[in-house]
């Protein structure tokens, strides 16, 4: 390999990073009128999928560990749009279900994934094409993890 291979500009990892936090940036004013933040955003983009969710499995869903997700959580609670509750069944399992104040939040929130549309003037073929893009280079991610944490196992 010569010194191309460490350009900034041929490095696959930071386009993703920008465009990750350009995505976010143009997020930030739409979810600001809802005040919440991104992060707040998609764990109640779950919320609103499932009404109640294990603690864990919300964390599984939006790839987040216990002590990122639980901050996150805590501040929705404060702001009354969920509520954390112990499983009966199990009390070293926590429940989260969302309040009515947080299902009004999505009535609010409807609008927000054409909004970012119009914004990236992009039309819906376009975002499907780039979704599945992205689902396709996830999956090839996750499975080059795998192969790098059972070769340093060895």
């Amino acid at each position: 390999m010569n010194d191309k291979a460490l350009r900034l500009d041929n490095q696959i990892c930071f386009r993703l990073y920008k465009s990750s936090r350009t995505m976010i940036r143009l997020y930030q004013p739409i979810l600001e009128s809802l005040n919440i933040t991104y992060p707040q955003y998609v764990t109640m983009l779950v919320m609103w999928e499932e009404d109640d969710i294990d603690f864990k499995e919300l964390g599984r869903r939006l790839d987040l560990k216990t002590g990122t997700l639980t901050p996150i959580v805590k501040r929705l609670e404060i702001l009354g749009y969920l509520y954390r509750e112990m499983n009966p069944d199990d009390n070293r399992r926590i429940w989260v279900k969302i309040t009515e104040k947080g299902r009004e939040l999505k009535h609010n929130a409807i609008k927000i994934p054409e909004i970012l549309l119009n914004y990236i003037n992009m039309d819906m073929e376009q975002y499907q094409k780039y979704v599945c893009l992205l689902d396709e280079l996830g999956e090839i991610l996750e499975q080059a993890e795998i192969k790098q944490k059972e070769e340093v196992k060895k």
